[in-house]
C-alpha cells in the first residue's frame, strides 16, 4: 500500500456545512417562491439570487479537510479540500518509530445555540497515534473501533512496523 489519507469526520460539523446548507435552503426557497406567489422581481433577478446561493451552499457543503500519507515517498500533507481539488503542502515524513490506539472517552455537553446540533451525551473515540522522535506526530480519530484497528494496521504496513 503507497497511500494512506485521513478525512476529518468533525471538519466543517459547527461551521461551513451548516452554513452551507442554510445558504441552499434558502436559495431553494427564493426559487421556489415565485412560483405559488406573484412577485414583481424580475425572474432573472430571482434566478440569480436563488441560483448563487444554492451555488454558493454547495461549494461551502463540499468543503472538507484531512491527513494524507505517502509511504512509497516517505511524506505526507494536512490538507483542505474542496469537492475533488486537494489544497496543502507536503512536508518530510519523520520515521515512525510506533503506531497505537489510544480510547478516550468523556461527555459531550453542547450549549444550544439554535444553530448548530446540540446533542449531549457520553462520547468515545478511538485515537491512532503516531509517535515521532519520541512525541506524539499525528492523531487520527474514528468513532469505530474497527475503523481505528484497520488504520493502524495500514499505517504499520505502509511505514514497516
Amino acid at each position: 500500500m503507497k497511500h494512506f489519507n485521513h478525512t476529518n469526520r468533525n471538519y466543517g460539523i459547527n461551521g461551513s456545512r451548516v452554513l452551507g446548507i442554510s445558504l441552499a435552503t434558502a436559495g431553494l426557497i427564493v426559487l421556489l417562491i415565485p412560483m405559488f406567489v406573484e412577485v414583481a422581481t424580475d425572474p432573472r433577478k430571482v434566478g440569480l439570487v436563488g441560483g448563487g446561493a444554492i451555488l454558493l451552499g454547495a461549494l461551502l457543503i463540499a468543503m472538507s479537510a484531512g491527513t494524507e500519507l505517502d509511504f512509497e515517498s516517505s511524506r505526507f500533507r494536512k490538507y483542505h479540500r474542496i469537492h475533488c481539488f486537494k489544497f496543502g503542502q507536503w512536508q518530510d515524513l519523520p520515521k515512525i518509530e510506533a503506531a497505537k490506539i489510544i480510547i478516550h472517552s468523556f461527555r459531550s455537553q453542547h450549549i444550544p445555540n439554535g444553530i448548530t446540533p446540540t446533542m449531549s451525551g457520553p462520547v468515545t473515540l478511538y485515537k491512532c497515534v503516531l509517535l515521532a522522535n519520541d512525541s506524539q506526530f499525528l492523531v487520527f480519530d474514528y468513532f469505530k473501533e474497527k475503523d481505528a484497528i484497520a488504520a493502524l494496521l495500514k499505517i504499520k504496513a505502509g511505514v514497516g512496523i
